[in-house]
């Protein structure tokens, strides 16, 4: 999360969606600031905010869940930077990195599992992430998959005359660019089940070759049941810190550059 007291605006970093390279730019190019931890949520903000703060314009990034599937089956395959077999990121010890998460590496490695093999053994449900969490706050959304342009949209809403592009942080290695390579037809039902409801609600396709889909209601009631759970688990019961990220991590630097700088 960072906030700009200059130009009044909070930017909600979500998981995969371009968080590094936003909270970097806006940090070294406009005034940000890190808030929080990289991953807190509006109701988080809202806690501590003054009432001016809470005026601040906000956005986030929403991305297509089918193409952040693949983005973690590849940093998980590649194990970038060595972040699935680090202890200092694994959750139990205050990082970031899940015992789910390790549990789905090992998996991939183990039985040096392609992305459909993966996808099959752990997509059940029906898919939500954080970003349901935090539309209803939002003032302008980024869209992942028009981000050059929206990302510079999103600065001049804020006042910032001749935003530079956003600079490419934390590239996937390995990624192929067509999702087709990875949802094959012997996952293509499934896969509808998993990301049906959550495409249907935020107006995004299935590739244009499986022609027209229509996501049965049994899956939009089971997303939407799921999705309320979730938020109360997210808001009443989830333990959230504000513990100062990994050093050499682009966020962990900037709160330790933040801790150092003379009130």
């Amino acid at each position: 999360m960072i906030i700009s007291h200059k130009y009044k605006y909070l930017f909600i970093g979500l998981p995969f969606s371009a968080s590094s390279a936003i909270s970097k730019e806006l940090y070294l190019e406009h005034e940000g600031e890190p808030y929080l931890s990289k991953h807190s949520l509006y109701y988080e903000f809202e806690k501590k905010a003054t009432n001016q703060e809470k005026k601040y314009f906000v956005f986030a990034v929403l991305r297509n869940p089918m193409d952040i599937a693949v983005t973690i089956y590849e940093k998980m395959k590649a194990n970038a930077k060595g972040n699935f077999t680090n202890p200092k990121l694994f959750i139990e010890n205050g990082g970031h990195i899940t015992k789910q998460q390790r549990e789905r590496f090992k998996y991939i490695h183990n039985h040096k599992a392609s992305f459909q093999q993966y996808f099959k053994k752990f997509f059940i449900r029906p898919y939500d992430n954080l970003f349901s969490l935090t539309l209803s706050h939002c003032d302008f959304i980024i869209k992942y998959e028009n981000i050059d342009k929206d990302y510079l949209m999103a600065l001049q809403k804020v006042g910032v005359e001749e935003p530079r592009p956003l600079p490419v942080a934390n590239k996937t290695i390995g990624k192929k660019k067509n999702l087709s390579l990875y949802y094959t037809d012997d996952i293509k039902h499934q896969a509808i089940a998993v990301f049906g409801p959550f495409l249907e609600k935020y107006n995004y396709d299935f590739p244009s070759q499986w022609g027209r889909i229509k996501t049965p209601l049994i899956h939009v009631i089971h997303f939407k049941a799921l999705s309320l759970l979730r938020k109360i688990n997210q808001k009443y019961f989830k333990k959230h810190t504000e513990k100062v990220g990994l050093e050499g991590s682009i966020y962990g630097d900037m709160q330790r550059n933040k801790l150092k700088r003379p009130n």
